[in-house]
């Protein structure tokens, strides 16, 4: 795979580099690999959940030289999309977890309800919430029914762990979708809003000098095409081989690999295949 004209390798935590808590060994050699060439290594998750700390945490404990500013989650994102919309005074109502509440907290924000349902409230953020039910469902209803804007943390269906795949936050989301009859603003992958704040950040102004690595064709795959970088598919999360060759032409990536050192260390997308 030839890297000269890539300045900047977004890798895509669960699944590519994890699964769960469990590290996939070869992630971690062709990250050190990235690192050799003098790449930019930056995590990017649409997992909502974890606060960029304790990933930072669970990425060293595995191996991996990383700070905090190496991690973009879509809570973190969100956080930056709502300090560039909006005063800190807005009131928030969070269908999450602690991810979401940690980094809005971070950048300053501090009327936040998700325990609790106080009216008026100007953003309804949803993301994954393990502990959703119908109560929560109904307060989002109800602040988007009297004008709070609807942002979505991310739309994954599913979500892969080490026994298994679960639902994702994006099945939390079209519930609060279906019952406020609105859609959200979505920052997650496969949107590009959260990718655009990243190249910002790192003062790159052509795609192409980025390459995207996932293992989601409909998030990972999506959000690099409608990028305009690089692209490239690991085998070591939700997507299967059979299913990438089952893809039209105008959509295949441009590397894949049974995990992201073979990836990096193969031929193009069309040459393996």
């Amino acid at each position: 795979m030839e890297l000269n004209s890539i300045k900047l390798a977004i890798l895509d935590i669960d699944g590519v580099v994890i699964k769960g808590r469990t590290p996939i060994p070869e992630a971690i050699e062709g990250i050190k690999l990235l690192k050799e060439k003098g790449i930019n290594v930056v995590y990017l998750t649409n997992n909502s959940t974890r606060t960029r700390k304790r990933l930072a945490e669970l990425l060293g404990d595995i191996g991996i030289d990383i700070s905090i500013s190496d991690i973009f989650t879509s809570s973190y994102l969100t956080a930056l999309y709502l300090e560039r919309e909006a005063d800190k005074s807005v009131r928030i109502f969070i269908v999450g977890e602690e991810g979401i509440v940690f980094e809005l907290e971070e950048l300053g924000f501090k009327n936040l309800f998700w325990s609790n349902y106080e009216p008026p409230i100007d953003y309804v953020i949803v993301g994954m919430d393990r502990n959703f039910n119908f109560q929560k469902l109904t307060y989002a209803q109800q602040a988007i029914f009297s004008g709070a804007r609807f942002i979505a943390t991310n739309i994954d269906p599913t979500f892969p762990t080490e026994n298994g795949i679960i639902p994702g936050g994006g099945s939390i989301v079209k519930a609060v979708e279906t019952a406020s009859r609105k859609q959200p603003v979505v920052i997650g992958k496969p949107e590009i809003v959260g990718l655009k704040l990243i190249l910002t950040q790192f003062d790159i102004e052509d795609p192409k000098e980025v390459i995207l690595i996932g293992d989601r064709i409909e998030t990972d795959l999506i959000a690099g095409k409608r990028l305009g970088c690089k692209t490239g598919i690991v085998l070591s999360g939700i997507t299967s081989k059979e299913e990438l060759e089952d893809l039209e032409a105008s959509l295949k990536p441009d590397f894949c690999g049974e995990n992201l050192l073979d990836l990096l260390g193969g031929e193009d997308y069309e040459d393996r295949i």
